[in-house]
């Protein structure tokens, strides 16, 4: 793919670094506990009945604590990272001995469970014959919560263990650079490289494993800014804020800095009563591990935890809109937070929730049963020039061809019997005088629909390639500022995304410089290989559509339809 298209990040080019760094500013930050020793990993203490211990890995210690009282459970054992799978069972890095460990608190017993433990190396098998070198961090695999995932440091590789068999395999090892912390992103999973990055473990659809650099430049530094440019120095653990927003404990800097997955950009992170946050607060001692509590955030350094809290962040709570049941009266609605409310009758409901230190508001709109309604939609189409008939491609996948006039046509949805219209229309001279460029993607439109991240950043691509249209058109056309760039998606399947120009003088102007614009398009490679790019590191580009001719965006005389959408002159787009 050529570097342009990685729109992600070259859109953000266009604005000055300083515009476009996010950061969060904290408004209270103090010492929790002096540990004496390096904190690697600290979690909520699932066996504490109240709630309020920690439970540290601090050598020679894995302890749960709280900062009025102390309890080791094991003493001896270097343990980096460690994962609680209830209440009474843990599993535990064995960094030293370069095994996996499981502990039953009740019984206070101990068993190695992966690996070969005093045996260092890199095998797969069941334990006694796979073998690790200096593993780091552990965590359930979501998406088969039977497995265990760990980062095994010494070998750059992250490694996978079945728990009932304690069969230990490869995921994957390239891409690595002594991985450490690790947090899942919705179903891919973040990775802290002590090498300088961070990476992304994505399970392809198709079966295979990926790792790319998210941030980072794989080179020591303290650089903030977008992914592509952004330094660090050591970045052990990782922790989330809010959907798409990460703090990254920079171990090496004494910092912490934000991850923004959505903006691709790498901010500060401020404690100290800083006027502007425009660089990260210092700790006094390496960062090394991080625990979002509630949204109080839990430090591990050196000798120390501290906790922050009070940040600026805005409130991350949507509004709700839910259906009552055919029937029903009041509906059951799950809050943000995961608590089912019951009762929620018809209407707009005010829902408060604190988070952090701010108390916000959201809605909950609880609105009647709909009848079926057919997701069908009429169609306009336009016979081309010279033509007494138009070919319309129906909802059932099937091309027809319909004489100038209006049908009424029925098509079985679930059940019911949808009716919709297909109109066939001459073409409207009055609209002739204007060019489209368009582009199609074989690319599902639900994305579109329910994904806002998506959208926004399809707007984005549109309005970088209509500056490189207007490079193309010179001064023989001129993209329209009026009728924005726009796109269609037929069947929830074909996404067409579409440029028109400012009218011309005459329908002999047009037609000549359509002819003109077409060996340009042709001499050109700039859409050779054209994708569409939606995530600032997901693998999630799709390769436009391309003519007989191998060609991929195209220009033609436009129509504009009924809700003033261009479409090409001709073309069974119309939707009314």
């Amino acid at each position: 793919m050529k570097p342009w298209l990685y729109i992600g990040v070259l859109v953000l080019l266009l604005k000055p670094v300083h515009s476009i760094v996010p950061s969060v500013t904290f408004d209270h930050f103090e010492l929790y506990l002096d540990t004496f020793n390096g904190v690697p990993h600290l979690e909520l203490d699932k066996y504490d009945s109240a709630c309020s211990n920690l439970l540290i890995s601090s050598w020679p210690h894995l302890t749960s604590t709280s900062n009025s009282s102390s309890e080791h459970l094991i003493s001896m054992l270097y343990s980096k990272g460690f994962t609680q799978l209830n209440r009474t069972h843990l599993v535990i890095v064995d960094s030293d001995d370069c095994c996996i460990r499981m502990l039953n608190r009740e019984h206070r017993d101990l068993r190695t469970i992966a690996g070969t433990c005093d045996s260092r190396g890199y095998a797969d098998g069941i334990v006694g014959v796979g073998k690790l070198l200096r593993p780091s961090d552990i965590v359930q695999d979501i998406r088969n919560p039977g497995f265990m995932l760990i980062t095994d440091a010494g070998n750059n590789a992250l490694r996978s263990v079945n728990l009932e068999t304690g069969e230990l395999s490869t995921v994957i090892d390239t891409g690595f650079n002594e991985p450490h912390g690790m947090h899942w992103n919705r179903k891919d999973l973040l990775v802290a490289n002590k090498g300088f990055y961070i990476s992304v473990v994505i399970w392809q659809s198709n079966g295979t494993v990926i790792n790319k650099i998210v941030a980072g430049t794989a080179t020591a530094g303290n650089t903030l800014g977008y992914f592509y440019a952004a330094e660090f120095i050591y970045p052990q653990e990782l922790v989330k804020l809010q959907e798409d927003l990460f703090l990254v404990a920079d171990s090496g800097n004494y910092q912490l800095k934000l991850l923004n997955l959505h903006t691709g950009v790498v901010g500060p992170v401020c404690f100290r009563n800083e006027t502007t946050c425009t660089r990260s607060s210092n700790f006094r001692g390496n960062p090394i591990s991080l625990l979002n509590l509630d949204d109080v955030i839990y430090i591990g350094c050196n000798h120390d935890i501290y906790r922050l809290y009070g940040s600026d962040l805005p409130c991350p709570y949507k509004n709700i809109t839910v259906h009552l049941t055919l029937g029903e009266k009041t509906a059951n609605v799950m809050l943000e937070g995961g608590h089912v409310f019951m009762g929620f009758t018809e209407g707009v409901h005010r829902v408060r929730k604190k988070y952090d230190l701010k108390m916000c508001t959201y809605y909950v709109n609880v609105i009647h049963h709909e009848e079926f309604s057919c997701p069908h939609k009429d169609i306009t189409v336009y016979m081309p020039q010279g033509q007494n008939t138009a070919a319309v491609q129906l909802f059932d996948g099937t091309t027809k061809q319909f004489q100038k006039g209006t049908y009424r046509l029925s098509r079985e949805y679930n059940s019911e019997t949808c009716i919709y219209h297909v109109r066939v229309r001459e073409i409207p001279q009055a609209n002739n005088r204007r060019l489209v460029f368009h582009i199609h993607y074989n690319f599902s439109c639900d994305f579109l629909e329910y994904d806002t991240d998506v959208r926004n950043m399809l707007h984005r691509i549109m309005y970088l390639d209509q500056e490189k249209l207007q490079l193309l058109c010179g001064d023989r056309c001129q993209i329209s500022n009026k009728i924005q760039p726009t796109y269609t998606c037929k069947e929830r399947k074909y996404l067409s995304l579409f440029w028109v120009t400012e009218e011309f003088s005459s329908d002999e102007i047009t037609r000549q410089v359509k002819e003109e614009l077409s060996v340009r398009l042709i001499q050109s490679d700039t859409w050779d290989n054209s994708h569409i790019y939606f995530h600032p590191y997901l693998e999630f580009d799709v390769p436009a559509e391309k003519n007989s001719n191998g060609d991929a965006m195209l220009v033609d005389v436009a129509i504009l339809c009924s809700d003033g959408k261009p479409q090409v002159h001709g073309a069974n787009a119309c939707e009314e």
